[in-house]
């Protein structure tokens, strides 16, 4: 670590120290680092593992410091899971997220994140290329010692490498940013899926644990069925939004553009300053998704009907 790292680090350690974080505890091994606000972006919910021999942060939240683990496992490369990552000496994340992890240009590329507003989101965030990062692969292993181990679990949809954990012998499931919100699901990135979300909503409910914990404000969930309902109430936002989708098409709106502010993911009212950028990709993708199942057709023009 060099030592503007090092200086940078304790700066980080010590506004730290100065915020109200409540450690939740999931299991002998795990807490879960909550901040004031529970969560609510632009902050998050990290866990700390701690085996015989090596801790591990999951996540690099806006109210910690990875410089104090061990090793960092990153679930996915956007801004508000990747604070200060590089202070931590190892630093993994999925195989098909690790050059947004280590590339400034690849990172606001992926998430669309125009050239006037990229100077803000990197000082919020702190964020900074990590060329160090490693690159794991769904199912790889992370020994703590002790018998404490992470798995890591490929869970894409919201990012293309976006991952869970399982940490044994706690059963603790963490799933990321399939963050069972009323939102509901997020793949406005460049190369998220529609598809691959409804997989892993999937993947999810198959999970065996005796905890679910989420990057943001919901849970953590104890209560199995509690969870699979919440997960199912999560996953039928995706309906809900293909619903709207085809009502604005039986009212004649062809275009993803066209669909902004008509209520498909926003409701009416304030909107956040990204809005129209998330809401016109992820309707793009809504259609991408129909025309590929047969039920919408699209023109030369890029104009979509019914079929």
């Amino acid at each position: 670590m060099t030592e503007a790292t090092k200086q940078a680090a304790e700066a980080v350690a010590e506004t730290v120290a100065k915020e109200t974080v409540e450690e939740v505890r999931l299991g002998p091994h795990t807490v879960q680092l909550r901040p004031a606000n529970g969560g609510k972006y632009p902050q998050a919910n990290p866990l700390l593992v701690r085996g015989a021999e090596r801790t591990a942060m999951i996540d690099a939240c806006l109210h910690t410091s990875p410089a104090e683990a061990d090793l960092l496992l990153i679930s996915h490369y956007h801004e508000d899971h990747t604070v200060d990552a590089g202070s931590c000496a190892e630093v993994w994340v999925h195989s098909a997220d690790a050059a947004g992890v280590r590339d400034q240009d690849v990172f606001l590329a992926a998430m669309g994140i125009p050239a006037e507003a990229a100077a803000g989101v990197l000082e919020e965030f702190r964020w900074a290329p990590v060329p160090h990062a490693r690159a794991f692969e769904d199912g790889q292993v992370f020994d703590l010692g002790g018998g404490v181990t992470i798995t890591a679990l490929h869970l894409p949809g919201h990012t293309p490498g976006h991952a869970g954990f399982l940490v044994q012998p706690d059963g603790v499931a963490f799933i990321g940013d399939v963050d069972l919100s009323s939102f509901g699901p997020l793949y406005s990135d460049e190369d998220s899926r529609l598809a691959d979300f409804r997989a892993t909503i999937e993947a999810c409910a198959g999970l065996e644990a005796t905890v679910y914990a989420t990057a943001h404000h919901k849970g953590p969930y104890w209560d199995r069925d509690e969870y699979l309902q919440v997960l199912a109430d999560f996953g039928r936002v995706l309906e809900t939004r293909e619903e709207a989708i085809l009502d604005l098409l039986r009212e004649g709106v062809r275009t993803a553009e066209e669909m902004v502010g008509r209520g498909v993911v926003y409701r009416p009212g304030r909107r956040p300053a990204f809005a129209d950028r998330v809401e016109e990709s992820m309707c793009a993708k809504h259609l991408e998704d129909l025309v590929a199942r047969g039920l919408v057709a699209v023109d030369q023009n890029g104009a979509h009907t019914l079929v």
